[in-house]
């Protein structure tokens, strides 16, 4: 199969990538080794986060993400099941109340619902909550979707425009001429493309070096549980301070994340743990751990039934930002990897991705996110 464009990888970016690309004149062929979004698209609890932008210039991409994803369903043509609960970050002393109250502030400036709430408000939002421990929390605006209909809406609208979608094409290598790539091979055959887009999340070190290069992807391994449907007890999103620290910095740790979908049930994350290599199988400790931090914290929901577990890689570059660009020492290799706050930066990200594809242009939105940044004339840094 000949495409304009060959895209490896069904997740929330592999898809995206080819809904705008397709709606942009390419012919498109998706390629994903197992089922879309089977990876670590597969595992998001569905957050459009708001307060964890770093800077200014990010927030204005989230904000931007933010605004898009209202009538993103509309446009893509399936219910995203698009809410705004907010979120409560629970503060447990007076240094994290200062840096909550700098993040909060920002929010306002930017007329974004936002305050320092005391423990007695706190009671009041959460009854559920036990709040032992903490001085209050950090109320910022946030979005909620279904991650999985957001990965299928992608999907199925990149259908509609006429893109290829090949489930079990599993890539083994790659045929080259000098810094072109001629040839994608798979497991369900070969295929060309003028253009090859690697949207694989935490396999993209992996795939890189089967392309001959190599690429600095991190990750880190990433557990949940998901509850029995329940009368409504939660009415945020609940989470804890240090969440990135502990993701990114811990052997072993639980910062507990919980929220309650449309559907009743509870999504409780995450249990983390380093990794060397990638692993979708859950632990002898995660799940243990978060039934164990939902009892210390929610008391009351302690002999709530747990109905399933997950397991991903959590994927990230060494800066934590996306990579989005043409990957160095090839003339028409484009990845898109390492997205944060991936559910409203992607759909902009992603646009945006697609223009500088069928350009062979960069543009000024994704100039932060070149992955030559990694790279120095040698080699990478």
């Amino acid at each position: 199969m000949t495409a304009d464009v060959l895209i490896i990888g069904g997740g929330f970016a592999g898809t995206a990538l080819a809904y705008y690309l397709a709606r942009d004149g390419a012919s498109v062929a998706l390629l994903e080794a197992g089922s879309l979004g089977g990876g670590s698209s597969a595992a998001p609890a569905g957050r459009a986060q708001i307060i964890d932008s770093e800077n200014e210039k990010y927030l204005d991409l989230v904000l931007t993400g933010i605004k898009r994803l209202e009538n993103l369903g509309e446009e893509l043509g399936i219910d995203l099941e698009w809410t705004t609960p907010g979120h409560l970050t629970l503060i447990s002393n007076e240094n994290q109340w200062r840096n909550f109250e700098i993040l909060v502030e920002r929010l306002q400036r930017r007329c974004i619902p936002a305050e320092m709430m005391d423990l007695a408000t706190v009671r009041k939002a959460e009854p559920f909550l036990n709040p032992e421990g903490f001085i209050g929390a950090a109320f910022s605006h946030e979005g909620h979707l279904n991650p999985f209909k957001f990965n299928a809406g992608f999907a199925r609208a990149a259908s509609r425009m006429g893109v290829k979608i090949i489930h079990g094409a599993r890539v083994t290598g790659f045929e080259k001429t000098g810094k072109h790539i001629n040839t994608v091979i798979t497991t369900k055959g070969h295929f060309i493309g003028r253009v090859v887009l690697m949207a694989v999340g935490a396999w993209s070190g992996e795939l890189a070096a089967l392309a001959g290069t190599t690429f600095p992807m991190k990750f880190t391994h990433a557990e949940a549980v998901v509850s029995e449907s329940l009368p409504p007890v939660l009415h945020h999103h609940i989470g804890m301070t240090g969440f990135y620290e502990a993701v990114h910095g811990s052997d072993r740790s639980v910062t507990l994340g919980i929220a309650q979908h449309i559907n009743g049930t509870l999504v409780a994350s995450n249990a983390v743990q380093k990794m060397e290599k990638l692993d979708l199988s859950s632990t002898d400790w995660g799940m243990p751990a978060l039934c164990q931090a939902i009892r210390t914290y929610f008391p009351r929901l302690g002999g709530v039934r747990i109905t399933r577990t997950w397991a991903a890689a959590s994927p990230f570059t060494p800066d934590y930002l996306p990579a989005i660009g043409w990957l160095p020492g090839f003339d028409n290799l484009f990845i898109a990897t390492g997205f944060h706050l991936a559910i409203p930066t992607i759909p902009i990200l992603a646009e945006q991705a697609a223009q500088s594809i069928l350009e062979f242009e960069e543009s000024q939105l994704l100039s932060p996110y070149n992955p030559k940044r990694f790279y120095t004339e040698e080699g990478m840094q």
